[in-house]
């Protein structure tokens, strides 16, 4: 059965294209650099197209969260000008916020910590202030009031503002009650959120002896319909962020942060990334220069290197313009897109130059291009295909984050190839005429050959001579010396290939890719989920100090949850109140919340203030129930805050909804976040009522549930696709298995080994993930398809003709990519750490794979007989030699050389149907071309001949 039938015809096309690109290299290099231009000029855009939202960007579109704060915003409304309550809120709002500790890390309740506090206190509500139209607003201009009064600390309230009453007040923690409380079920004021490392005093479980921490809080105003408030309050933080360093104690620490601070860090880390791609562009160019160069003085191309370098960065601003002209958003996170590009770019580049050296130098540079685009553009085009694949589908993933990284990758990807078979290619032709005309990669000379430097000193013959003399071509005027093979090219075939195909070193390498595998799915049976806020920041940030502060000290009492009951239920029946008692007496108990103490119940409340009234029924009908809650109970003191909690129908008869909070506790890991949400939701449905439960911090918690189903969907897509773009391309079903079994391994040693490493799957290591797809089916597909159409009899040899034909270039781009991100090892970023550990381990991983794993395993399980025969008798463009001998006993040896010239008496494609007429006629120009060839090579044979002799 013919399974090349795509993978003929597409060699066969880029033959053709290599020949037209050979006779025209001037559009082909230029077109490029002027579309590159125009798309470019879209970088102007960047500036105004920058998106910092973390909201947004980091947690799931269709987040469970987002449809529950709706749900809230429809039945409960919040005006945080006269009726602010922190408990309320259903977003984030505008806000600074201070965690103070001691420097000595002691006891901050003590009068002279205290007199620190309000200083400082007072110099946030004096200092920190901003102008508008003339006009100077301070705090108490803008503050989050409750019926005209300004938010307030509650530790500070409780000590009337006088640090001398913090010996004399007695402190009941979490929850205790400003004095005099004249109604015993009085107004409770929640400490939770302000007091931080607290212990008991002796004999008691909630009287406060000493903390190391305090936390206060400023809520400015947001919500005003014109967004004025907006806009002052926005510049309110960012000068409380300015003025705050400036108050200076000896007594006391401050860490501050506020709503506006993630944005801000999210926005300058990728500015600071900017110098870490100056260096990765020059390490890039110097490993591409330093790769392409050679002995020979002809045959060296440093400068090629170098203009490979410049192909990836013509596509990166090819890409990056063109994506800002749609309109789509730049982030952070696309800053580590360049040093992607730059090693794919790389990596083509390497098995394009690798197939030129394969062919014969003393062919025209028409033939020799396409015979070099015949193998290496077919190759690079599965790579290129998968890759893009890889990030399209990674681009219909709900975060995003990794969208829009996804789409800029894809984009820039498609540029590259483009650039690589346009730019690129034409720089080769170029290159290739200087070649053939023997002239030095340096000064353009003409250089003498080594044969006729004999008599020259080393150092001539080692930077001054190179190219291929007469004595070199056989009968039939090929070139039959291994000079044109790179000293790697022959260390994988004569030493490496040899030694990974012996018997004792295969059942090594099995045992150790069991081993592999065992540590890898045991690494990812520890996976951590989701992304922690304060990884976005840079690591030296001061929000970073805020959050570990936070996580030291406040993490005892977690997010205060709305329990919502958002149908119309008769609260004045027993039955009904007994089931919401019921219902919230489920989420007392469970481990992740406090006890009854710390629920917040309007209901409860409400009916014993039925009780300990005199003149009041105890159980009034659903009329008087409702009229005494709004004329009486929600208007008194200590009480009317609850009316934040009730929403009543238009002429209000009725109880439309209603809401309760519970505390939770202990919510000081990822896991324990999204495994408290999960379990208040599971409380909600099994209510006996229509429920919802809600926090903000649950639109970020969102992400844990999502990060890991999107991942497992998008490597399932992906592999799919990948198994399919490989049937079509790859010549032989079995090759294109290995293929997906490779990618399956080292998605799990990746996978695995970044657990083990610290890396949490987020959507910064999901992208990572999702690159790791691509550059699987670069390393596999590159060794599959040589083995497939390769020389050699048995199995055996034709993995060491695959070692040999991409070895060196699978080995180059594993150290280009390396080097590439090298630098992001020294970032101060998690974001761009994790790209690095994530890249590196994708490499090590695909590199061990494509050079040891796959030669390995295909020796022994690979299709029996290469393709490579039968593509000649086909007529095809893969002519190899079918009788390759055997070297010493118990070594194989193959071919110097891959012929994969055309036969001139081949009639190439002329049996393809798919064929029309105008490329028939090319068809017959080559074939024509080819004959010609031959006789060139001939004259030219004798012309040396004859000048040798003179």
């Amino acid at each position: 059965m013919a399974y090349d039938c795509i993978e003929r015809r597409l060699r066969r096309l880029f033959e053709l294209y290599g020949g037209l690109v050979a006779r025209y290299p001037l559009p082909f290099f230029i077109i490029p650099i002027l579309v590159a231009g125009c798309l470019g000029s879209g970088m102007y855009l960047l500036p105004t197209q920058r998106e910092f939202d973390t909201e947004y960007l980091f947690t799931p579109t269709n987040g469970e969260a987002k449809t529950e704060r709706s749900v809230i915003q429809d039945h409960f409304s919040t005006n945080v000008s006269d009726n602010f309550r922190l408990n309320r809120l259903d977003v984030f709002g505008r806000f600074g916020r201070v965690i103070v500790t001691a420097k000595d890390r002691r006891n901050i309740l003590q009068q002279h910590m205290m007199e620190e506090v309000l200083r400082l206190n007072e110099f946030v509500l004096n200092n920190v202030s901003v102008e508008h139209d003339g006009q100077t607003y301070r705090y108490q201009d803008l503050c989050a009031a409750w019926q005209g009064k300004c938010d307030s600390n509650e530790i500070l309230e409780l000590i009337d503002y006088n640090a001398a009453q913090i010996t004399n007040t007695t402190i009941i923690y979490p929850t205790t009650r400003l004095a005099p409380v004249i109604i015993p079920v009085g107004a409770p004021l929640f400490l939770g959120i302000h007091l931080g490392g607290v212990t008991f005093l002796n004999g008691t479980e909630d009287t406060v002896e000493s903390a190391e921490a305090l936390q206060l809080h400023y809520y400015v105003r947001w919500d005003d319909s014109e967004q004025e408030n907006d806009a002052i309050s926005a510049r309110w933080e960012e000068a409380f962020l300015t003025e705050l360093p400036i108050f200076t104690s000896t007594e006391i620490d401050v860490a501050m942060f506020t709503s506006q601070s993630r944005e801000n860090e999210l926005n300058s880390v990728s500015n600071g990334i900017i110098p870490l791609f100056s260096i990765t562009f020059t390490i890039i160019i110097t490993f591409a220069v330093c790769s392409l160069s050679d002995t020979d003085a002809v045959r060296a191309k440093p400068w090629l290197g170098m203009l490979g370098v410049v192909s990836a960065g013509l596509a990166i601003v090819s890409s990056m313009g063109l994506v800002l002209y749609c309109g789509v958003k730049f982030i952070s996170i696309v800053a580590s897109m360049p040093f992607l590009c730059l090693g794919i770019g790389i990596d083509d580049m390497f098995i394009m130059v690798a197939a030129w050296r394969k062919t014969n130098p003393h062919h025209s540079v028409e033939r020799r291009m396409s015979e070099a685009l015949g193998e290496a553009a077919v190759s690079i085009t599965i790579t290129s295909i998968t890759d893009a694949l890889a990030f399209g589908i990674g681009a219909i993933t709900v975060f995003p984050s990794v969208q829009i990284f996804c789409i800029f990758t894809a984009v820039a990807l498609i540029f590259d190839y483009i650039y690589q078979i346009t730019f690129f290619a034409a720089c080769m032709v170029i290159f290739g005429y200087r070649e053939d005309k023997n002239l030095h990669w340096a000064t353009c000379q003409r250089a003498p050959t080594k044969k006729d430097a004999e008599n020259r000193s080393g150092c001539f013959r080692l930077f001054c001579a190179g190219g291929v003399t007469s004595a070199e071509l056989d009968q039939r005027g090929e070139d039959q010396g291994s000079e044109r093979d790179h000293v790697f090219m022959l260390f994988f075939k004569k030493y490496f290939g040899p030694f990974v195909t012996t018997v004792f070193v295969k059942v090594v390498v099995i045992i150790l890719f069991l081993g592999y595998l065992a540590v890898s799915i045991w690494g990812c049976t520890q996976l951590r989920e989701g992304l922690r806020l304060q990884s976005l920041a840079d690591d030296n940030s001061y929000i970073v100090k805020f959050y570990d502060l936070e996580d030291e000290y406040f993490k005892t009492y977690g997010p205060r949850v709305m329990v919502t009951l958002t149908e119309e239920v008769d609260y004045s029946n027993l039955t009904v109140q007994q089931q919401i008692s019921d219902t919230l007496q489920e989420f007392e108990n469970s481990e992740y919340t406090y006890g009854s103490n710390d629920t917040e119940s309007w209901l409860n409340v409400y009916k014993t203030y039925l009780q300990e009234h005199p003149l009041l029924p105890e159980t009034p009908d659903t009329e008087r129930f409702v009229t005494i809650l709004k004329d009486d109970f929600l208007i008194t003191d200590w009480f009317d805050r609850y009316k934040l909690d009730i929403e009543f129908n238009d002429n209000k008869t009725k109880i439309m909804s209603s809401r309760f909070y519970v505390q939770s506790k202990n919510i000081n890991t990822a896991n324990r976040e999204r495994d408290m949400m999960l379990h208040m939701r599971r409380l909600a449905k099994e209510a006996p009522f229509q429920m919802t439960v809600f926090h903000p911090a649950f639109i970020f918690y969102d992400q844990y549930t999502a990060v890991l189903p999107n991942t497992l969907q998008n490597i399932g897509i992906a592999t799919l696709s990948m198994l399919v773009v490989s049937l079509l391309l790859v010549p032989h079903p079995v090759c294109s298995l290995w293929i997906v079994l490779t990618i399956a391994s080292i998605d799990a040693g990746v996978i695995g080994f970044m657990t083990l490493w610290g890396v949490n799957l987020d959507s910064v290591s999901m992208i990572n993930i999702i690159m790791c797809i691509g550059f699987s089916v670069d390393f596999s597909a590159h060794i599959t398809y040589a083995f497939v159409t390769g020389q050699g009899e048995s199995r055996n040899e034709r993995s060491i003709f695959a070692l040999y034909s991409v070895g060196r270039p699978i080995v180059q781009s594993t150290l280009s990519t390396i080097l590439g991100i090298l630098a992001l090892a020294f970032s101060t970023t998690y974001i761009f750490r994790t790209f690095f550990k994530t890249m590196l381990l994708v490499m090590l991983f695909g590199a061990m794979h494509g050079i040891i794993m796959l030669p390995v395993v295909l020796s022994f399980l690979g299709p029996r007989k290469s393709l490579g025969i039968r593509f000649e008798n086909q007529g095809s463009t893969s002519k190899v030699n079918n009788t390759p001998a055997l070297a010493e006993p118990g070594a194989f040896a193959v071919n110097n050389t891959l012929q994969s010239s055309p036969s001139p008496d081949a009639n190439i494609g002329t049996k393809n149907p798919l064929m029309d007429k105008t490329m028939t006629k090319c068809i017959e120009y080559v074939n024509k071309a080819y004959k010609k060839d031959e006789q060139e090579v001939i004259e030219g044979t004798n012309y040396r001949q004859n000048s040798t002799l003179h």
